[in-house]
């Protein structure tokens, strides 16, 4: 099996740390190429394109920021593919998106399934994510082994790609909607002279994800440095739920305000700082410290 990595941000590059370990025979490409040096001393075989990348490959992984990036990546790439070769899109992008992209995969004789993934690098670093998988059961079953290498859980989305982009957004619009309450709770438990630990421990009990329960401590803290998903990203991933909710013609009110607090934690010079931070905002219009 040889599988193919294309995107070596900071998920990407622990997802392919994660296959070494595996012991797989893996292929990676970023347009940065000093991004794949760590990866190639670590025994990954670095591509000099994409060309290189795809054309020896049966599983490619894709790891990219936006539809803009997956949708020009994959088309650079597709008439490329084996046949019956294997895409797995691990981004976050629209349903309508992933639904090109099958279409796409299917006229050129191969397969495209998603395999979103939740949790934050650390997470993957530990083999402690959560994937969201969805498409033909064929090609789900070859690659479950290939998750097993950096997932604690596999859950089956649905038989159609788009299914699993349509929970991912389920999921990264809950957290976010999730972020927001709790900056609201401690800044109003603090302002109310409450010790706002006492709500900490209350939020780890209420939320048992891990991904959850960073969020309860980083933003009790105020820790926005230590970035596992930055304000830009958190921005994108906001127009991006306005997008797919329109496309089902349902409002999301709750993106809609905390898009608002991301507007102006970007005009306060604060995008590379942790999505979370946008709690700060809310710290600025209660004249907290």
């Amino acid at each position: 099996m040889n599988i193919t990595l294309i995107g070596l941000g900071k998920m990407g590059s622990v997802l392919a740390q994660r296959l070494l370990a595996a012991k797989y025979n893996l292929t990676v490409f970023n347009r940065t190429p000093e991004k794949m040096q760590p990866l190639i001393n670590a025994g990954a075989k670095g591509a000099n394109s994409l060309e290189d990348a795809v054309k020896d490959a049966t599983i490619i992984i894709t790891c990219l920021l936006d539809d803009h990036a997956v949708l020009e990546t994959v088309n650079h790439f597709v008439h490329l593919m084996q046949p019956k070769a294997i895409h797995v899109g691990t981004s976050t992008i629209l349903p309508e998106t992933s639904k090109k992209l099958a279409e796409l995969h299917q006229k050129h004789n191969s397969t495209y399934i998603a395999a979103n993934v939740l949790g934050v690098p650390k997470a993957a670093a530990r083999g402690e994510l959560t994937t969201l998988v969805a498409g033909q059961e064929d090609a789900i079953a070859q690659c479950k082994p290939i998750f097993s290498a950096y997932s604690i859980k596999i859950i089956h989305a649905g038989s159609q790609p788009f299914q699993a982009n349509v929970i991912k957004i389920c999921m990264n619009y809950f957290l976010v909607t999730a972020i927001e309450a709790m900056g609201e709770l401690y800044a109003f438990a603090e302002k109310s002279q409450v010790d706002i630990s006492i709500l900490n421990t209350l939020f780890h009990s209420i939320f048992a994800h891990p991904a959850f329960q960073l969020y309860v401590d980083k933003i009790k803290e105020r820790d926005f440095d230590d970035v596992n998903f930055d304000m830009k990203g958190g921005f994108k991933d906001l127009n991006l739920f306005q997008q797919a909710f329109a496309q089902a013609g349902v409002v999301p009110d709750i993106a809609n305000i905390i898009k608002d607090k991301f507007i102006i934690a970007l005009a306060h010079h604060m995008e590379n700082k942790d999505w979370s931070a946008v709690t700060e905002i809310t710290r600025l219009e209660s004249n907290l410290d």
